[in-house]
């Protein structure tokens, strides 16, 4: 944890630098005093007002503090984007992954300088990044290691980014290195630069070597990034590697028209577990974002040994109405009589997850391997730690993006700044999972059992280390091989 006067002079570092060197776009004029002070006031009231869990791991004094050094900064014009930027500090301290900091009408990860992006697609370990890919005409051979960018030194880049990126829970880090991961080029050009064209310090095999590569778009970016699945490849999906072993994936925590529907899915997989009488399931996780939060009790009903309960309460932060104006749900209008004072705070008393549940009639016994990674966030989160709480599972792969002990979200309120038009979407329901308290790690995600870290060759070949591993694990002769070389075991 910073201290009060580091996180203060770190915001006002950062925050006054972009403002001295970025120059405003053509198009967009500077924003006045009154108006960015105006701005702030809004930006400030909203989180104290609807954020249920404001002050979880950014105590309410140095919250001020860092209010106070942020407004100290609001003394000259400044472009949407240096706003943009200054304000990023007070979203990241909320360390709420789900909590939203947009420009209207543009995509949250590229908001600024679409025609002007980083051209390589990359992969992160620590405070390294790999080529991938090449989103322009450049020729960077892919898995070379890159050494700097326009002189600066990969370290310092992700250094530099990392406490600005806002999707992770507590001190989780995994969630920020799967969007490092996913929108490096969108990042480096908000926070970093938007040249024209970009030198390129990379190593492939000994040799060191530095190109200049031309800017790439965002159009060019989402080409690469979002190629078609194969139509055939649903996201909830039940194979066998054995008579003995099943292997569930679940992409999301929600269904889609045209597609199966997941209340069915579970009932026939569970179904047809119970009837091959399986004794291991392999249930893969990664890359699920979440979705909805009664699947993820669903799901936990197939699997649990005894009665449970998922959550232990909801906190919301207030129940009289906003002093400013926003969007929020017509429901949460309808039914906020219904939120109560109790000595969590105020809550919200109506969920499937407060309730008592029962296991399901084809409910597996096994032996269960969840796969986890920094993409594992909301609900995929919330299930997860409500099995680890039961020792339930056993946890392989990397530390979830989203928080063991309470995850926001659920519902949001919309708030957009009048003269900037940036959009704030703050979360508000804070889900406190059941069985939390035994947990040590209060301020992180769920820390696998097994840690299995795919390096850039697994990434280029297409090797899944991580299920492997599993695999080897649950029947060691039939994989063949040892583990010690795929996982650190904690």
């Amino acid at each position: 944890m910073k201290t009060i006067l580091s996180l203060a002079a770190w915001c006002l570092l950062t925050g006054s630098a972009y403002a001295q060197t970025t120059a405003p776009t053509p198009e967009e004029p500077l924003l006045t005093v009154p108006q960015l002070q105006e701005d702030f006031s809004r930006f400030r009231t909203a989180l104290e007002e609807v954020h249920p869990e404001m002050y979880r791991y950014t105590p309410k004094q140095t919250y001020d503090s860092l209010f106070a050094a942020t407004a100290k900064q609001l003394h000259q014009p400044m472009s949407r984007q240096a706003f943009y930027v200054t304000l990023n500090p007070l979203v990241a301290a909320l360390h709420c992954g789900h909590t939203k900091w947009l420009v209207a009408g543009r995509d949250e990860h590229y908001p600024f300088h679409p025609d002007r992006q980083f051209p390589l697609k990359l992969y992160f370990l620590g405070e390294q990044a790999w080529v991938v890919a090449n989103y322009g005409s450049g020729a960077v051979p892919a898995g070379a290691e890159i050494v700097a960018i326009n002189g600066r030194p990969m370290a310092t880049v992700i250094r530099q980014l990392l406490p600005r990126l806002t999707f992770a829970d507590g001190n989780t880090v995994n969630g920020k290195y799967a969007d490092l991961n996913q929108f490096f080029s969108g990042f480096y050009a908000t926070f970093i630069e938007a040249p024209a064209v970009f030198a390129i310090t990379y190593k492939a095999g000994n040799a060191e070597k530095t190109v200049s590569l031309p800017a790439t778009t965002e159009q060019k970016i989402r080409e690469v990034e979002q190629a078609p699945k194969p139509a055939s490849q649903q996201p909830f999906r039940l194979t066998f590697a054995d008579n003995q072993t099943a292997i569930m994936t679940i992409e999301r925590f929600w269904s889609m028209e045209k597609q199966e529907d997941y209340k069915a899915f579970l009932k026939n997989s569970f179904k047809q577990i119970s009837q091959k009488q399986i004794q291991n399931l392999v249930l893969d996780l990664r890359n699920n974002e979440g979705g909805e939060e009664a699947y993820g009790v669903l799901l936990y009903s197939y699997l649990a040994d005894k009665s449970f309960r998922y959550y232990d309460y909801i906190s919301v932060r207030q129940k009289q109405k906003y002093s400013f104006k926003a969007w929020t749900p017509k429901f949460y209008g309808i039914l906020r009589h219904l939120i109560r004072k109790t000595d969590n705070g105020y809550v919200w008393p109506y969920q499937t997850g407060l309730k008592a549940h029962m296991p399901e009639r084809d409910a597996f016994h096994g032996k269960l391997y969840v796969l986890l990674n920094g993409s594992s966030f909301s609900v995929t989160t919330e299930f997860a730690a409500r099995a680890h709480a039961d020792g339930r599972a056993t946890f392989i792969g990397q530390e979830t993006g989203g928080g063991y002990t309470v995850n926001s979200s659920g519902v949001f309120t919309i708030v957009q700044l009048p003269h900037a038009k940036l959009d704030l979407g703050v979360p508000m329901f804070g889900f406190h999972m059941a069985g939390a308290d035994r947990y040590p790690y209060h301020d992180r995600g769920i820390i696998p059992d097994h840690t299995v870290v795919p390096t850039i060759d697994d990434v280029l070949s297409g090797h899944d280390r991580v299920m492997h591993y599993t695999l080897q694990l649950i029947q060691p002769k039939s994989v063949g091989g040892s583990t010690a070389n795929l996982s650190t075991t904690k």
